[in-house]
């Protein structure tokens, strides 16, 4: 889904601070994805490590992984999962998503639209919470009206930007950005001049 002009109007007209990062930065943009699983695998990656650190370890697991012969399933030893970086409780994440119920689990989220419906699937697989599915909702289906709260870079953006810090006040900021609290979002992680995580 394209980011429009009006989306950006509206916020503008909503947030005097969101109008000077929207009119001081590029106008985002969401790629469409064509791999859910690999997009869970990069944001298990992405869990509270740095932005540079995770595109470095994603980028050695999908060298890693473009040797495997079936796109579903591999296999690894512990020199290969330690040589790309991933502790031993990601690695395990990682494996989970594998498992054939899970893979197909994931397979239907492509004909889905309902993000409270595809929130309760993917809590259920282990590792990933709250923050993990907000970046799959907002990156991977485009869902323009998600906050993730659990983000920490996000939060301090917003403490600094708007003199706040208590996470009810930033509640409410945030809710004067819906129905495009994604937009907004991004433009924070821009603010930081963070490529953080597409």
């Amino acid at each position: 889904m394209a980011i429009e002009a009006d989306h950006l109007h509206i916020l503008s007209n909503n947030d005097p601070i969101l109008k000077q990062l929207i009119a001081n930065h590029p106008v985002p943009t969401l790629k469409r994805s064509d791999n859910f699983l690999h997009d869970l695998i990069k944001y298990i990656i992405f869990q509270q490590i740095s932005t540079k650190a995770g595109n470095t370890i994603y980028n050695r697991f999908l060298e890693f992984y473009s040797f495997k012969k079936s796109d579903y399933s591999f296999e690894w030893e512990d020199k290969d999962w330690k040589k790309i970086g991933l502790s031993h409780q990601k690695k395990s994440y990682i494996e989970n998503l594998f498992h054939k119920n899970n893979l197909e689990m994931i397979d239907s989220l492509y004909a889905m639209n309902d993000s409270k419906k595809i929130r309760s699937l993917l809590i259920e697989l282990k590792g990933i919470g709250p923050w993990t599915i907000d970046m799959f909702l907002i990156f991977s289906k485009h869902d323009l009206n998600i906050f993730p709260k659990g983000d920490l870079a996000v939060i301090n953006v917003i403490k600094n930007l708007y003199n706040v810090d208590s996470i009810d006040k930033i509640d409410l900021i945030a809710d004067k950005w819906a129905p495009y609290k994604s937009i907004a979002t991004l433009y924070l992680w821009a603010s930081l001049n963070d490529d953080f995580p597409a």
